[in-house]
């Protein structure tokens, strides 16, 4: 059986967890980074202000809280962005190796 595959190619990444962090759900709310690390239960705000600021990536752990917070989402939903995110990225910056690669189906 054969598996048709088409890989989506991206002009530029896809948006970082973060900035959907800010724009849906803590600019809407009224949230800081610090009292939305306050609620997730960590002991400083720099995990939730550097991601953000898009420095740092989503964790499993950091999904998890994401979600018990937000209950209208999943662990996985944050896990989802942030890999989008990730590949996007990779895509782009291997674009030019990748096309030297020569499918073997």
């Amino acid at each position: 059986m054969s598996i048709a595959r088409k890989t989506v190619q991206f002009k530029k990444p896809l948006p970082h967890p973060g900035e959907t962090l800010a724009e849906d759900y803590l600019e809407p709310l009224g949230l800081s980074p610090g009292a939305l690390a306050k609620q997730m239960g960590l002991s400083g705000r720099q995990r939730i202000e550097r991601l953000v600021r898009g420095q740092q990536s989503i964790t499993a752990d950091t999904a998890l809280r994401l979600a018990r917070v937000f209950t209208n989402t999943t662990p996985r939903y944050w896990m989802n962005l942030q890999t989008s995110h990730d590949l996007s990225t990779a895509q782009i910056a291997a674009r030019a190796e990748l096309a030297k690669i020569e499918a073997l189906t």
